[in-house]
């Protein structure tokens, strides 16, 4: 009973929540929280309809900007200057803040107004206006498009 008392405890989180963490760039966490989908569906939301590498026509994808989950932390961190996002494989792609401040960048819960199943790119998935930029068609920026992502670091100056 012990044992099993112990794997429950020591469970992975659910692929429904998303761990933020507000860190130093020398690594040290000022700040850290777990979301629920219902809490991150309780934030501003955004839409970005484009075509992307992975499906066929024009797509729609919903959820907070990258902005919006960096404003969440503690009013004592400074403004973050990147954000590491980390897959449920342990893909990760660094996103300047310039990707959410002035391309607008987001970590959608939607795709078509469906949640996503991990099997489809789920739980979250960081999405860009592609449509709107032709630069943001390539792989440098194709490869911060992480999808199936479980927690986003943002590094603080």
């Amino acid at each position: 009973m012990v044992a099993w008392l112990a794997c429950a405890v020591m469970a992975p989180a659910s692929a429904q929540e998303l761990t933020l963490r507000w860190l130093t760039p020398a690594g040290q966490v000022l700040d850290q929280k777990t979301l629920t989908l219902a809490q991150i569906d309780g934030l501003k939301q955004s839409t970005i309809v484009t075509h992307t590498p992975w499906t066929e026509g024009s797509q729609t994808f919903t959820g907070p900007s990258l902005a919006v989950l960096a404003s969440l932390a503690g009013p004592a961190s400074a403004p973050p200057t990147e954000a590491k996002v980390i897959a449920l494989n342990d893909y990760s792609a660094t996103i300047p803040a310039t990707d959410w401040t002035k391309i607008g960048a987001i970590l959608s819960t939607r795709h078509n107004g469906q949640l996503m199943r991990v099997r489809d790119k789920g739980p979250f998935w960081v999405m860009y206006p592609i449509d709107t930029d032709p630069a943001l068609a390539h792989q440098f920026y194709q490869s911060r498009m992480v999808w199936q992502v479980k927690s986003v670091d943002f590094v603080t100056q």
